[in-house]
């Protein structure tokens, strides 16, 4: 299987690499990404993440980040209703659990999902830099008119 390179605007990125491998590795054995097929992206605004999640409806996933990391979880209604009531219901289980460090700095106030046909898309964009701006220097009470004894708006 030939996986995709996975670079950003500073070149390779091993860490990508490495959870493309780990998701890889969990879905030919069977662990917790068995369901997973996860791309993450940088784009020029942020970050892309795309989940293909067959068979799973939007109410079944949650989305959580917090410092830099993007969570994705999933459990199906089978699996919920069982762990409700305790019993096994025969229906197919669908548990998922991702999760990606995003290299830089996220606005979380902007960050949005969409679900459409098993494909969840998160869009992660960068924390707006600071716009230049030019300070003014004032006069402390060391100099000037202020260690001169008199008033600012007074005239001498």
């Amino acid at each position: 299987m030939t996986y995709p390179a996975h670079r950003t605007s500073y070149g390779w990125d091993p860490y990508t690499e490495l959870l493309a491998l780990r998701s890889e590795l969990g879905r030919l054995v069977g662990g917790r990404n068995a369901a997973a097929d996860v791309d993450v992206e940088e784009t020029d605004g942020g970050w892309s993440v795309t989940a293909r999640l067959p068979g799973v409806a939007p109410e079944e996933v949650v989305v959580d980040f917090e410092g830099r990391e993007l969570c994705i979880r999933a459990r199906s209604e089978a699996e919920v209703n069982e762990q409700q009531v305790g019993e096994a219901t025969g229906s197919r289980k669908r548990s998922f659990e991702f999760r990606v460090a995003i290299p830089g700095d996220v606005d979380p106030d902007r960050i949005d999902a969409t679900m459409d046909h098993g494909l969840l898309a998160v869009r992660l964009p960068r924390k707006a830099r600071s716009a230049r701006r030019q300070i003014n220097i004032g006069r402390g009470a060391a100099g000037g008119a202020a260690a001169a004894g008199t008033k600012p708006d007074e005239e001498t």
